[in-house]
């Protein structure tokens, strides 16, 4: 099986595996981001490297500081699934994602409690 890389910086890379997505460190150390159904389509790693965002159906949120790889999961619960299309940060703790319909929504990733999900709980 092929990885693809969704997204890379000096000390992270984002890659996935047909549905399932990963934040693998430079060090070694990975963090399952989760599974995308029809895979991830975007990824991103913030500019200071605390935080990484996959999407596709919906958007997941993890940390890249202390605790490495604990995530939250947004517009993923049944009825209520958004499918982006991509993501571009606008500010240190902010990112914008845009949906099929082309429009561009913004995420306050300093708001959100990327503290609560850890994939696999």
């Amino acid at each position: 099986m092929t990885s693809r890389e969704l997204a890379r910086s000096a000390a992270y890379s984002v890659q996935h595996e047909y549905e399932h997505a990963t934040v693998i460190a430079a060090d070694g150390r990975q963090a399952s981001v989760g599974e995308f159904y029809g895979d991830p389509a975007a990824a991103l790693i913030d500019v200071d490297e605390q935080w990484c965002a996959v999407a596709g159906e919906g958007l997941v949120l993890c940390r890249l500081d202390q605790p490495f790889g604990q995530c939250e999961e947004y517009f993923r619960q049944p009825g209520a699934v958004r499918w982006i299309t991509a993501l571009r940060q606008t500010g240190p703790f902010a990112l914008e994602w845009q949906g099929e319909d082309g429009a561009w929504s913004a995420l306050d990733v300093e708001a959100a409690d990327v503290s609560a999900y850890a994939p696999g709980r």
